[in-house]
């Protein structure tokens, strides 16, 4: 009022509240909640402990990637249900069905995406590590990739596109950068501020991506060592 807004002193005084969540259920959510991400955060430690302990380490990575999965599906589920029970069960008080739901989703939004996230992270884990095994249908894939590979280097190499010290030098040290490529995307997943399964999605794009370049950086590798040892093989048939 003293700033002019004398108007103001006409607005009456009133006091009423909108119960949207009584307290002692707010506290069950929220402490609900926080168990859970307490054991998000554990549950990666305990499965890596026992991925290295085992004897199968492939096995176990794709067993585990899968539990984990199921897991969280199991509470996602769990959550759809007693999100379901809660607003059936509004106390009487409570005037807003629809802000007492948006009260529930908001406590729990970060988890259903942790939830979604997970779930889809341990179906990509699990399928990896089945796609190295020695399956048939593995196997299969990773022939298929190795020849179209090859064809599209010596291709290139007929068509004077070389790749040279390049090409020979990932052929020889090909295992051990496909791992480092590896470790490099899944410290950006772990270091990623609230990854989603967007950001899981693009992580694997980008892991194909280079693997598909360094099969064809290791093709052309392998072309040029068979070019030169057909050159030094050259001269003793030709005497």
């Amino acid at each position: 009022m003293d700033a002019g807004l004398s108007p103001a002193s006409k607005i009456p005084d009133v006091d009423e509240q909108m119960v949207l969540l009584q307290s002692d259920q707010l506290e069950k959510i929220r402490d609900g909640a926080h168990l859970l991400d307490v054991i998000g955060n554990w549950f990666p430690v305990i499965g890596t402990a026992g991925v290295l302990l085992a004897h199968r380490r492939r096995r176990a990575l794709a067993r585990t990637a899968l539990g984990a999965a199921f897991a969280c599906l199991v509470v996602a589920i769990v959550l759809v249900v007693a999100r379901r029970y809660y607003l059936d069960h509004l106390p009487p008080q409570v005037q807003s069905e629809a802000a007492a739901a948006a009260v529930f989703d908001t406590l729990l939004h970060f988890l259903r995406v942790s939830l979604r996230t997970a779930i889809v992270l341990g179906v990509v884990i699990a399928l990896g590590a089945y796609l190295i095994g020695p399956g048939r249908l593995p196997r299969a894939i990773r022939g298929t990739s190795e020849r179209t590979a090859d064809s599209a280097a010596h291709w290139a190499f007929g068509h004077q596109i070389r790749t040279g010290r390049a090409g020979t030098w990932t052929q020889a040290h090909r295992r051990w950068i496909a791992l480092a490529a590896l470790l490099i995307v899944a410290l950006i997943f772990a270091l990623w501020n609230h990854p989603t399964v967007l950001t899981i999605l693009l992580l694997v794009l980008v892991l194909l991506a280079l693997l598909a370049l360094l099969a064809l950086l290791a093709a052309s590798g392998r072309a040029t060592i068979e070019a030169e040892k057909a050159t030094r093989s050259w001269p003793e048939g030709g005497r």
